[in-house]
C-alpha cells in the first residue's frame, strides 16, 4: 500500500508541559480532548503556567475500551501543579515519526503509516505515542500535526 507519509527515526528530546492524565473511551478523544485542555488554559489564564499555546496529546496506554491520555500544551517556565494541571513531559528517545497535514479527522492515517513502517522495518515499539499539533488554520489544509511512537 502506498502512503503519502514520509515515515522515518529521530531521537526525539523530552518537552516540557502542562497537562491531565484522563481516561477516555476508545474513540471519544475528539469530543473529550476540549474539556481536558480547558482546564490548562484556565491555569494559564490565572499565571499560574505559562503556557507556549502549542497543543500535544500524549497516548500513554490502552485497553480493548480505553485510552490514558495527557491532554497537554506546552510551556514556556517550570511551574507546581495546580488542580488537576501537572508538570509532565513528552517521551523521549528513538521514536518513529510522521507528519500530517490536513484535517485532524484524518490523523488516523499518519497513524496508521507508522504502523504499518514498523512493521515493514521490524520495529518495535515502546510503548507510548504523541501528536504534536501546529497552531490552528481555518483553512484545514494548513493544519499540521507531527505523529510520534516511542521505539525499543
Amino acid at each position: 500500500m502506498a502512503t503519502p507519509y514520509d515515515v522515518r527515526e529521530a531521537n526525539v528530546v523530552p518537552r516540557r508541559v502542562a497537562g491531565v492524565r484522563a481516561q477516555v473511551r476508545r474513540g471519544c478523544v475528539a469530543q473529550e480532548f476540549a474539556r481536558y485542555l480547558d482546564q490548562v488554559y484556565a491555569a494559564g489564564k490565572t499565571g499560574a503556567v505559562a503556557l507556549d499555546g502549542q497543543n500535544i496529546f500524549i497516548y500513554r496506554s490502552a485497553t480493548e475500551d480505553h485510552l490514558t491520555v495527557d491532554f497537554c500544551v506546552g510551556i514556556t517556565a517550570p511551574f507546581t501543579a495546580v488542580g488537576a494541571v501537572e508538570p509532565l513531559e513528552t517521551p523521549h528517545g528513538l521514536a518513529a515519526t510522521t507528519t500530517h497535514y490536513g484535517d485532524y479527522g484524518r490523523i488516523g492515517e499518519a497513524n496508521a503509516a507508522i504502523l504499518e513502517w514498523c512493521r515493514g522495518h521490524d520495529r518495535r515499539r515502546a510503548g507510548p505515542s504523541w501528536e504534536v499539533y501546529g497552531h490552528w488554520h481555518a483553512d484545514a489544509a494548513r493544519l499540521r500535526t507531527d505523529v510520534y511512537y516511542l521505539l525499543r
